[in-house]
């Protein structure tokens, strides 16, 4: 009786342990369903880790994670959160274009192209295909020399961002965290971006920077930043944001409460542009732009034409191509901002166009994600003036990435030198500040370091492409000796790297007992800059026992079992994959539709068969390696069968010849035959040729 006493003491506390975990996380939930709502995004993401880390996270939690990762700009964690939705089957459309979307920025081009297959709108995958397929060019064969650097000396943990000129110094912009600083931001969880000054010797052998240091006068409580600065007016026009405080309808009004709920309050953050006189080292007359319209839309990233008289900016205004556009203002003749105008949609996209700079030559550089680039926000420069622009050029690999990539500054006239900002991988922060620089090309030969990058892949019953998860032996040798072949190092699950020769002929191929051989590839490597990568794709089909594989465009005339000429193309392949994979045994079936009798059907595909085999036979295959067998109707795909009414396209389906995997032989082709074990597996021990 105490034993029972104590078991059932011990299941209470245990059920009452449980129900106080469920309570919790249900009161966690709708925390953190509350603070995205006051876009407290940092902390509503702790709330869905916790609830994703004892394993309770729904398929709504997990997008509204994502949602968070996101706002945070976090498009690592994004990506695993949104895998998880494809992983359990559980992702919609929408949901495998976002994934698609993040599998690009984390520059995992192959698998985003898997995904982006598989979307309904086809006119949107096709153009993130092709951008993902220009990219993998650009990436592979850049003509351009120019050596990037992580400014390491100026930046920080957090966001360092859009370094601009001023004066003898520069200004940029971070939410680093400064002992000045008390406030953080709700959104993120780290401080408000600030406007720096530093000073920054790019005339000296290595770039020095010191003097890092808020700029006074000008940052207020909440966002400032990125700006530019007139030198020939002293003005400086920057980026303020305001916030903007939403009345919500309370769910739950406690009518005995004389105090204001202030948790259902929502807040809007939306930019406004100011400017800045500098007089005698003081700023001054700091004013509002005249078309900041916070309450409605936000103003914001602004820059100056080479004569100061166009202001260009940032904004998502009412009446615009996209997301944000990028529009201008022409000062009048007592010094005020004319009527903003679009800058029209040879530039502006239905997605987001942001950072303008505007160079002293008058080139427009900006960044955007609507036009065809390597992910995130790519660069792209433009010439022209106000609403007419010639067609934008991405300024491709090394300055574009597949992560953000904005806010150039050159720091000479000819273009050789100067800075950008990007968030790519192997930086010291969110957001950081590079350093580019010309190199000149060496005489012929270029030395250069080309690697082969090859990837595989598994075809599925599905027709779609996946990333090969088992190890395949990939080998590859110089086209002229083609027997002194070589592994292929695997460096990531699909992905195996070498280094080879420039202006030399290769051939790739890939082998593994679980799946079919495929012919190898030749490439040709030529070298145009200091470091290339020449890119093989190897799409493999799984060796699966009794799995009938059609052979397309079989066709016999009508009552006939001869091979005509455009069978015998087809048949022909069977022969080589017989070759390739001298291991296996097949079968050959012929099926035909159901008109006729049975019995002629079924002696009508005996036939075909047996002339199929024939024909593969004459060619050099041993004939104890295939059989022939005729199914007749007996194996229908449709509803087609005798007497039913069906189209000449129904029929057709039924009359196919096809092909599986009976056996295999022992000793040839390295077949994995334990892997392949099972009730119908058939091994020919005796069989010790290949007849290849």
């Amino acid at each position: 009786m105490k034993t029972i006493y104590k078991t059932l003491k011990f299941s209470i506390t245990i059920l009452i342990l449980i129900s106080s975990i469920s309570v919790f996380g249900q009161k966690n939930l709708k925390k953190a369903e509350k603070l995205m709502d006051k876009y407290e995004y940092s902390k509503a993401s702790k709330l869905y880790e916790a609830r994703a880390t004892i394993g309770k996270a729904s398929d709504t939690d997990i997008r509204n994670l994502t949602e968070c990762y996101l706002q945070l700009n976090d498009t690592k964690n994004a990506e695993k959160q949104m895998s998880k939705l494809v992983e359990k089957a559980s992702a919609n459309q929408e949901d495998l274009k976002l994934y698609a979307d993040l599998l690009k920025i984390e520059g995992k081009y192959d698998q985003a192209i898997e995904v982006y297959q598989k979307l309904e709108d086809t006119d949107y995958a096709f153009a993130q295909i092709k951008s993902l397929q220009k990219s993998q060019e650009w990436l592979a064969d850049s003509t351009v020399y120019f050596e990037i650097e992580n400014l390491s000396k100026l930046n920080s943990k957090n966001s360092d961002f859009s370094l601009i000129k001023f004066g003898e110094k520069y200004l940029f912009t971070s939410d680093r965290f400064n002992n000045l600083l008390s406030t953080n931001n709700k959104w993120t969880g780290t401080p408000f971006f600030k406007l720096y000054e530093v000073e920054i010797a790019t005339d000296t052998e290595e770039i020095e920077v010191k003097n890092i240091k808020l700029l006074d006068g000008i940052n207020d409580e909440y966002h400032n930043g990125p700006g530019v600065f007139d030198e020939k007016e002293q003005i400086l026009y920057f980026t303020k944001t305001k916030t903007i405080k939403h009345k919500q309808r309370r769910t739950n009004v406690d009518p005995t409460s004389w105090l204001p709920d202030k948790s259902d309050e929502v807040f809007t953050d939306r930019l406004e542009i100011y400017s800045a006189k500098l007089v005698d080292g003081q700023w001054t007359e700091i004013t509002a732009f005249e078309h900041n319209k916070a309450k409605e839309y936000s103003v914001g990233h602004p820059a100056l034409s080479p004569d100061g008289n166009i202001l260009y900016f940032v904004s998502d205004m009412p009446g615009g191509q996209g997301e944000t556009d990028i529009y201008f203002c022409e000062k009048t003749a007592n010094n005020t901002w004319g009527t903003p105008r679009n800058a029209g949609d040879v530039i502006n996209t239905p997605s987001k166009e942001m950072f303008p700079v505007i160079e002293k030559n008058g080139t427009l550089y900006f960044s955007s994600d609507g036009h065809l680039g390597m992910g995130g926000l790519d660069m792209f420069k433009t010439t022209g003036a106000r609403a007419n622009w010639t067609k934008p050029e991405n300024l491709k690999s090394p300055f574009n990435s597949s992560k953000d990539d904005f806010a150039i500054l050159f720091s000479d006239l000819d273009g050789e030198t100067g800075f950008f900002t990007s968030n790519r991988d192997g930086g010291q922060g969110a957001d950081d500040i590079y350093t580019f620089k010309y190199i000149p090309p060496p005489p012929p030969p270029i030395p250069t370091e080309l690697i082969l990058a090859v990837s595989t892949w598994e075809r599925m019953d599905d027709g779609k492409l996946e990333i090969a998860k088992d190890q395949i032996n990939v080998m590859h040798c110089e086209a002229t000796d083609p027997d002194d072949k070589m592994t292929v190092p695997n460096v990531g699950p699909g992905k195996y790297e070498i280094k080879v020769n420039c202006e030399s002929k290769y051939n790739v191929n890939g082998f593994s007992p679980e799946f079919f051989a495929i012919p190898a590839q030749t490439i040709e490597t030529h070298c145009e800059s200091f470091k290339d990568t020449v890119f093989v794709q190897l799409i493999f089909e799984r060796i699966v026992l009794d799995k009938e594989i059609v052979i397309e465009n079989i066709y016999y005339d009508y009552d006939k079992a001869n091979i005509r000429p455009d069978a015998a193309i087809e048949l022909d392949k069977v022969v080589e994959l017989l070759v390739e994979n001298p291991g296996i045994i097949i079968e050959l079936g012929s099926h035909t539709d159901s008109r006729g009798s049975d019995a002629y059907n079924l002696n009508l595909s005996q036939r075909r068969a047996d002339s199929a085999v024939k024909y593969i036979i004459d060619n050099g295959i041993d004939k104890d390696r295939i059989t022939a067998k005729g199914y007749g109707e007996t194996r229908l795909l449709n509803r087609c069968s005798n007497g039913v009414r069906c189209s000449e396209e129904e029929h057709q389906l039924n009359r196919r010849t096809e092909f599986k995997v009976t056996g295999f032989i022992e000793g040839m082709g390295d077949v994995n035959l334990k892997s392949l074990e099972g009730d119908n597996i058939k091994v020919d021990k005796n069989q010790e040729k290949s007849n290849r």
